[in-house]
């Protein structure tokens, strides 16, 4: 298969790898089928021995990339602030996050939605969803101190949550067990973020 019949995209990626490492010669960039993935062979311009100057990338098929949900992103982005302190009124991987913060960044970044900034008010605006319905990447509120709606994180499946806890502590996984179990409160819904992120 010549060069010129390479996808764009598959070609900027291998050419961008090969102009960061060496510079590349496009008319030495192939491709190949391999198990129903692409495999993409790049020959560094400026090298004498072929033997050592490749790099192979291998390119995910379109449809496993395909099975990717908006809540797959929201819940990506908010385990990546794994580690970071908690903030109160924090809502930037700059500052920190508090709950509410951390919620409202990862669906704005993941399915570019804006959720209201505070617990109670995204509790308010979800559609609420019984324990045995509720999925990865729906909300998940509680009552950690009064009457209201106090804390918020993003369910992960097999009672398990992402969340920036308090003062003090680090955003973390934590399960719904214990102290997080007895002040469970529900299950929210985020209207618009269940569907295929290549929609």
């Amino acid at each position: 298969m010549s060069s010129v019949s390479v996808k764009p995209l598959a070609l900027l990626s291998v050419g961008m790898m090969a102009l960061l490492l060496a510079g590349c010669n496009s008319e030495t960039v192939k491709t190949a089928d391999a198990e129903q993935a692409k495999v993409y062979t790049a020959q560094f311009a400026h090298s004498k021995n072929t033997s050592n100057t490749s790099a192979t990338v291998t390119k995910i098929p379109v449809q496993a990339s395909r099975d990717t949900t908006l809540l797959d992103r929201v819940v990506w982005n908010a385990e990546k602030q794994k580690g970071k302190m908690y903030r109160f009124g924090g809502e930037s991987p700059k500052t920190g996050f508090d709950c509410s913060g951390l919620t409202q960044f990862a669906f704005e970044q993941g399915a570019g939605i804006s959720l209201p900034r505070t617990a109670a008010e995204q509790y308010a605006s979800s559609v609420k969803v019984p324990k045995h319905e509720a999925s990865k990447g729906d909300l998940v509120f509680f009552k950690t101190s009064g009457k209201r709606i106090s804390h918020v994180g993003i369910y992960l499946g097999d009672e398990k949550f992402v969340h920036a806890p308090r003062t003090g502590k680090a955003i973390t996984t934590d399960k719904l067990v214990g102290y997080w179990g007895d002040r469970l409160i529900g299950f929210g819904r985020v209207p618009g973020a269940c569907k295929p992120a290549y929609s």
